[in-house]
């Protein structure tokens, strides 16, 4: 049955997530730990050349985790003729009917951007012999790749089906459900047709079906990168009375301070930027400073070390009603430096579930664990895992269903 369990009729959740784990105990560990590590040599061209499509941020960052595993594609290809006859990171770039003429039966085309399906259908129409999703990278470079970008090997669901079982039961609706049956699926399987779309992207982190409008809102936004999320915020015609932004990577910062730079003065004068990673400490941290959405927290940084706070310890002039975080995986621990205020102030939160795979049950219960009088919804914005997003709704800001 595998991947295409009740895939055309998707049924009742709870049976559906039963019969998810009965087919993953009736694979076993040993016939699993062999499909997931062949999966791509299985659908690969014979020969191991790889073509990359896409140079954008995905496709940089492919090429470089591809050269820790010693592999050099033959090009890349994008869909963007002003970069055809250019070289990134010294690989030539390619328009993608002259790539598919060059090595279309004999290399495989793995697609490195994060809504591939359509550039897939377009190589496949071209001609393109072997066409696969960045996400089989992951399974055929372990070392290289995971557990980054919420890929991880598929013993990970099975080491921790109770704690999955614990989340199924906290969510708050049937599509929130159906999403985490969903990811289980395609991220034990992975199969790059499977999944449905995906919600409106216009709504990340503000859904119009989930949080009602606070003329009062007191946005905070954990990880503000250029202030990409307070335009969308802007954009949708959101009053409110102050919007924080925390972002501890210099160059993402001095972005974000040209983008209010030239707003109105009301728009202006209402936002606070602060310099500050959030963390379940205060204190210091090394920082992996990238310039770009990926700077993250580190392990080994990169020599910079930056100030983190705890959320409920920031001095706040205006009590937070709305927390966005995508700090490129430090959720968990930005979440529990900030348990006192989710608990007396109950803000709806937006915490992102892409960064690792077990965040898509571990966060949802972590907040439970919290502030356990919270609404709690799953919703994606992209293909695959990416984009996806849980919502913890306090009773007073939820729309009716």
């Amino acid at each position: 049955m595998g991947a295409h369990i009740l895939r055309a009729e998707r049924g009742e959740s709870r049976k559906r997530l039963e019969q998810i784990f009965a087919e993953i105990h009736r694979e076993g560990g040993e016939a699993a730990s062999r499909r997931w590590r062949g999966h791509f040599d299985r659908i690969a061209a014979p020969g191991g050349k790889l073509v990359l499509f896409g140079t954008g941020q995905f496709g940089q960052w492919t090429l470089e985790r591809l050269g820790r595993a010693g592999v050099e594609p033959c090009c890349f290809s994008d869909n963007n003729a002003a970069r055809w006859g250019s070289r990134v990171q010294g690989i030539e770039v390619v328009a993608p009917a002259e790539a598919v003429a060059r090595y279309g039966g004999s290399a495989s085309f793995v697609v490195a951007i994060y809504n591939g399906s359509t550039v897939r259908r377009q190589l496949r129409e071209l001609g393109c012999t072997h066409v696969l999703p960045a996400a089989a990278l992951f399974w055929k470079y372990p070392l290289q790749f995971m557990p980054d970008l919420g890929i991880d090997a598929p013993e990970r669901i099975v080491e921790q089906e109770a704690q999955i079982w614990e989340c199924f039961l906290l969510l708050s609706d049937e599509a929130s459900r159906h999403e985490l049956c969903d990811q289980l699926e395609w991220r034990y399987w992975l199969r790059p047709e499977f999944l449905p779309l995906p919600q409106n992207a216009g709504e990340l982190y503000f859904p119009d079906d989930l949080v009602s409008a606070n003329e009062e809102e007191v946005f905070v936004d954990c990880g503000a990168f250029d202030g990409d999320s307070i335009r969308s915020f802007l954009r949708r015609g959101r009053r409110f009375r102050h919007l924080y932004a925390l972002e501890p990577d210099a160059a993402n910062r001095r972005a974000l301070q040209n983008f209010l730079a030239q707003q109105p003065a009301v728009v202006r004068d209402g936002v606070t930027v602060l310099p500050y990673a959030v963390s379940d400490r205060d204190g210091t941290l090394s920082f992996s400073a990238s310039g770009n959405v990926s700077s993250q927290v580190s392990a080994q940084g990169d020599g910079v070390t930056l100030e983190c706070r705890k959320l409920h310890s920031l001095p706040w002039s205006h009590q937070p009603t709305y927390i966005k975080m995508d700090i490129e995986g430090s959720e968990p621990e930005a979440l529990a430096g900030g348990g006192e205020l989710l608990r007396n102030s109950m803000p709806v939160l937006a915490i992102c579930l892409y960064h690792r795979t077990e965040h898509l049950w571990q966060i949802p219960v972590l907040i439970h664990s919290l502030a356990p009088e919270y609404a709690l919804f799953l919703r994606r914005y992209a293909e695959d895992c990416w984009e996806q997003v849980c919502y913890a709704v306090p009773r007073h800001r939820r729309l009716p269903e």
